[in-house]
């Protein structure tokens, strides 16, 4: 009788398997650019790319296939890089902060974006000559952001921007979230706040490091009352990060479903989520519900923003505390809390939800629109994960959007294509004591407010929509 013998396939290591999924995510993300009929990618043009604008919406595939490839880059770099090396690039990241700063602030950024700038670049004598600032030290700064992709070098000694550095120009969002002041000072008292002997378990909104940086007692959100100017740079802070994500949040949930109902925006801060939906369900009506100080700016930016809206009461304004009872109810209403759970400790949260929860008829739902934080856990198979597994090939031809399941040495959350969440969720803990929420996290809220999960909803960008409903239903 033959004998048929069992070979075992080699396992393959982290390296090569990381290579291979890196092949993947590329080949995939090249041939969904083609099926869009998109340009090729490159650092050196100085025009703006479709896929850098916040009102491209990619292909399910193409947004999963960057996502992969910016991950598998990221625990390849990990993998590879020289342990002190990566101890001095972390321990520096504080520089990396200052220059781009001094990027933005010293006007060099602006002085690049000039059209003859953009073609030919700026030699750093005249660069010198039209900023009043000391060449040999701008060079430093400048060979630092080049590094990172900032700029190009064409020739020594001049500096021409690269293409991301566009976002950095005009009123882009992330010249806007660059600006926001304060964050190296909070960062540096991160270290304070974990250790203060009387509030390192606090989750008070007035113990953590923002209290520490800028040395008041006040609660961010009081401490901007009495700073203007800083409120109106936060403010546009965080439109900026809702904006970025505009697009996926009209495509990846079905807004259409409560087409004519009312949507109460509980603490909508200038409208902006209510303004875009009105054009995505024009026969339903937005209630804007912030404090007092607030509104003022809210009625001003519906007004500017969308007059027709603001004129015929499709949008409107009311001053309302997010820890008030809700004087909206109604059957067809339907709440929106956006970026806004997550300023919160997990007492507060549940007594917001409350609040809403008691004036809900069964037809009424909430509409958490947040981060839902992954782990940063790890399988060497991707066999290991939990649930179906889907890939890249299975996005072939899909408009619905489905995250992919993470390959093998891919973390959960992605790696690095989380970092913008992880950021988010760093600074939450620094201004607020507060965090962004896993989905276990955030269930655990919803039902001790006596709701329950009717529907989670993955999006095209960092947030997640949590649809919820009366638990008696």
């Amino acid at each position: 009788m033959l004998q048929t013998t069992r070979t075992t396939m080699a396992p393959v290591s982290e390296l090569d398997s990381l290579q291979r999924t890196l092949n993947q995510a590329l080949d995939a993300l090249h041939d969904e650019m083609t099926m869009q009929s998109l340009p090729d990618l490159s650092s050196c043009s100085a025009q703006r790319h479709p896929m850098d604008e916040p009102s491209f919406l990619c292909s399910p595939r193409l947004y999963e296939a960057r996502k992969l490839a910016l991950a598998a880059m990221g625990e390849i770099k990990a993998l590879i890089q020289y342990p002190f090396e990566k101890v001095v690039e972390q321990a520096g990241a504080v520089h990396d902060t200052a220059c781009l700063d001094i990027f933005i602030k010293a006007g060099i950024v602006d002085l690049l974006a000039e059209p003859s700038a953009l073609k030919n670049g700026v030699e750093i004598l005249d660069m010198q000559k039209t900023l009043d600032m000391d060449a040999t030290k701008l060079t430093v700064i400048l060979r630092v952001l080049s590094s990172q992709g900032w700029l190009h070098e064409p020739k020594e000694g001049t500096f021409k921007l690269a293409r991301p550095a566009l976002e950095l120009t005009g009123n882009h969002g992330g010249r806007v979230w660059a600006l926001n002041p304060g964050r190296p000072a909070m960062a540096q008292a991160l270290m304070a706040q974990l250790t203060h002997p009387e509030w390192k378990y606090s989750r008070r909104a007035n113990q953590t490091a923002f209290q520490i940086a800028h040395g008041t007692d006040l609660v961010v959100f009081d401490w901007l009352k009495e700073h203007p100017d800083e409120a109106y740079i936060f403010s546009k802070t965080i439109q900026a990060v809702g904006d970025a994500y505009h697009i996926a949040t009209a495509h990846d949930f079905p807004w259409k479903k409560f087409e004519g109902r009312t949507f109460v925006d509980c603490a909508g801060g200038r409208g902006n989520l209510s303004i875009f939906l009105s054009q995505v369900i024009p026969k339903s009506r937005f209630i804007v519900q912030d404090l007092p100080e607030v509104i003022i700016t809210t009625r001003e930016n519906i007004a500017t923003a969308t007059p027709a809206a603001a004129q015929e009461g499709r949008i409107t304004v009311e001053a309302v505390n997010l820890f008030d009872n809700q004087p909206r109810a109604g059957d067809d209403h339907i709440y929106l809390l956006r970026h806004t759970l997550h300023n919160w400790s997990d007492d507060a949260c549940i007594t917001v939800l409350k609040n809403i929860a008691s004036v809900m008829a069964p037809a009424s739902r909430i509409i958490i629109l947040e981060v839902i934080m992954q782990p940063n856990t790890v399988h060497d198979d991707v066999a290991a994960a939990a649930g179906s597994i889907v890939t890249l090939d299975d996005l072939i031809g899909k408009d619905d959007y489905q995250p992919i399941t993470p390959p093998a040495y891919i973390p959960a959350n992605f790696g690095a294509a989380a970092t913008t969440s992880l950021r988010l969720n760093i600074q939450m803990m620094a201004i607020l004591n507060a965090q962004e929420r896993s989905l276990r996290e955030w269930n655990a809220l919803i039902t001790s407010a006596g709701l329950s999960i009717d529907e989670v909803y993955s999006f095209r960008g960092t947030i997640s929509a949590i649809e919820c409903k009366l638990d008696s239903q």
